[in-house]
């Protein structure tokens, strides 16, 4: 699980997905990996899981408190006004400081690496 990958929720700029494409760092949105209004629990965590994909949400109060064994890992953005770009930027950043992706604990908060 070295390389680095991301599904972007419903509430994170689909753009997003391309400026971190565009570093050579895969992300794809639950919009077009799933459907719009694909269920957390039921949809976006299993498909996430299967892939090995990290979540990255703005939705703390849902995927905040999830069991570590029920996920590939998970970044959470409290600031839900970021445009695209440094949600992008931040990611790159927080790839970046980490050794690898097995370097990562599993769960993150995304604002201080804005």
């Amino acid at each position: 699980m070295s390389e680095w990958r991301f599904l972007l929720d419903e509430n994170i700029d689909p753009k997003t997905a391309t400026y971190l494409e565009k570093e050579e760092i895969y992300a794809e949105h639950v919009r077009d990996a799933l459907w719009q209004g694909a269920d957390d629990e039921a949809d976006v965590l299993p498909y996430a899981r299967e892939h090995e994909l990290i979540v990255v949400t703005s939705d703390v109060k849902d995927f905040g408190g999830v069991p570590a064994d029920r996920h590939a890992g998970i970044v959470l953005l409290y600031d839900d006004t970021m445009p695209a770009y440094r949600v992008a930027a931040g990611l790159i950043t927080m790839t970046d400081a980490y050794q690898d992706r097995d370097s990562f604990g599993g769960r993150e908060e995304l604002d201080p690496w804005i």
